[in-house]
Parts: structure tokens; sequence; C-alpha cells
């Protein structure tokens, strides 16, 4: 892929370099209001590739863009999940915890604080 990428921005390169070499014809262009006179033909293709240059990179900003926005939002996700299966545990134990608390495993102490104790005979 990338062998085939620097291929094709080779050929690219090629053809800009013939095209602003055989085109010398002077030209004027207008746009917007301004005007520009006495460009080769050349050198408008050369600014034409410069804005489209700069096209592409504001295309590849606006991918990397919303590449992170997408990754930071999977990513937040992930933590909010995460939390949720921490605060759901958290609770159950808590509840287990209250259960304990709630039937002591030893029995009932007496009012003066010591435990009953039966006679045998």
């Amino acid at each position: 892929m990338v062998v085939l990428g620097l291929l094709l921005l080779l050929a690219a390169a090629g053809v800009t370099v013939a095209v602003v070499l055989d085109n010398t014809d002077p030209v004027s262009v207008s746009a917007f209001g301004s005007s520009l006179s006495n460009l080769s033909l050349g050198e408008l293709f050369l600014g034409g590739v410069a804005v489209g240059g700069i096209a592409v990179l504001a295309l590849a900003l606006l991918v990397m863009s919303a590449r992170r926005r997408r990754s930071r939002r999977l990513e937040t996700k992930q933590q909010v999940r995460h939390v949720r299966t921490e605060k759901q545990q958290l609770q159950e134990e808590n509840e287990a915890l209250r259960a304990q608390l709630a039937d002591p495993p030893y029995p009932a102490t007496s009012s003066s604080g010591t435990e009953a104790v039966e006679r045998r005979s």
C-alpha cells in the first residue's frame, strides 16, 4: 500500500513538472473580484496544486479529529461501564455485609453482659 502511494505521488509530481514546463503562455485570472494577470498556465496549475494540497490537508485533519473523538468516546464508554460494574459489585458486597450485621453469628448476651449458661444436672 505504501509503495503504491509513493508511486502515485511520484507520477503526480512528474505530471505537475511536465505541465508547468510545457505551458508558458500568459493568462489573466480573476476570482472573487480579484484579478491576476501575466501568469503562465504552469503557474496557474501550480496554484491549483497548492489549493488542492491545502484541501487534502484540511480533510486529513478532519478525519484525524473524528478518529480521535471516536476513540475518546469509546474509552469513556468503557470507563463508565467499568465504574457501573464496580458500583454494582460494591452494592452487592454492602448488602451482604448488612445481612451479616443483621444476623450475628454469636448468641445474644444478657443485660449484665455475660452469657446465659445452662446447668446440667
